[in-house]
């Protein structure tokens, strides 16, 4: 998967954005699975390739022309916004969006009970790539002025709203096997949920 992203960072397409924040989210994840046991490191790296095609499958279908639906309808439906609102589009569309695709597509529910903790686990190391992110958004006057009236507080607001999305993500996938009628119920939602979300980026962001 990281050579896939390398190859997408050096297209001249707005998926270039998301594939090098990507890229350094695996890395961060990749280097905290080193410390886990040997189930953990092969739960999640064979979840990483699923949950990584449905951006690789957004990209191609953008490359040939076709049109891009579901969780990156948003992210390419435009090129001419800025780096930092495709970055935050495509964490929407991947964490908001795809994380539960991603399990379903590999695991069974047995599977994901047994180590759906594991999967929290990582939220420090998702932290770290957080904060990077947000380091980013101090070239906008704008979110430079909310960062000074919260007093750093909205970073924290940040990570608690990348928890809250796996959170979910992880309760939609076991929900997928408990309850089919729930799931479908609750993925249309999710989809709104995740347009609403890109508004409100694209606005920010600006």
């Amino acid at each position: 998967m990281l050579d896939k992203l390398q190859q997408i960072e050096a297209t001249p397409t707005v998926s270039r954005y998301f594939a090098k924040l990507y890229y350094k989210a695996i890395k961060n994840t990749n280097r905290y699975a080193e410390h886990r046991s040997e189930q953990v490191r092969h739960f999640v790296f064979g979840f990483e390739t699923s949950f990584g095609a449905y951006f690789s499958n957004a990209h191609s279908n953008y490359l040939s022309g076709k049109k891009v639906t579901g969780s990156w309808q948003d992210y390419y439906q435009s090129d001419t916004l800025n780096e930092l609102q495709y970055q935050f589009m495509g964490m929407n569309a991947h964490i908001n969006g795809d994380m539960h695709k991603g399990l379903i597509d590999t695991y069974t529910y047995d599977t994901l009970k047994k180590y759906k903790h594991e999967l929290l686990r990582f939220q420090k190391s998702l932290n770290i790539f957080y904060d990077s992110v947000y380091a980013s958004t101090f070239i906008y006057p704008r979110l430079r002025k909310i960062h000074r009236l919260t007093l750093g507080l909205d970073r924290l607001a940040g990570r608690k709203m990348i928890l809250h999305w796996r959170r979910r993500q992880i309760h939609m996938a076991l929900l997928y096997y408990q309850n089919p009628v729930r799931y479908a119920r609750r993925f249309i939602r999710l989809q709104q949920l995740i347009h609403q979300w890109d508004r409100r980026i694209i606005d920010l962001f600006k």
